[in-house]
């Protein structure tokens, strides 16, 4: 039955995690019709310095919008 994986941003709390897989298997459930037991969730924590997004390290961008916010 249904597979979700999820690729994040290391960092979330074990809240979160938890959150996140009961919405997700609650939606799957629901849009599938199969029992919640059926729906399996992975979740990836990946380091920010090993995710790119436009030609960056994300751990750069990260470090830049922190710089953005301390100047406002």
């Amino acid at each position: 039955m249904p597979v979700i994986t999820v690729d994040w941003w290391k960092g979330n709390d074990r809240d979160a995690r938890a959150e996140l897989v009961a919405e997700l298997t609650a939606s799957a459930s629901r849009i599938a019709g199969c029992p919640k037991e059926a729906v399996t969730v992975l979740i990836r924590d990946v380091a920010q310095d090993h995710w790119g997004s436009g030609g960056n390290l994300c751990d750069h961008l990260a470090t830049a919008a922190q710089s953005e916010r301390d100047r406002c």
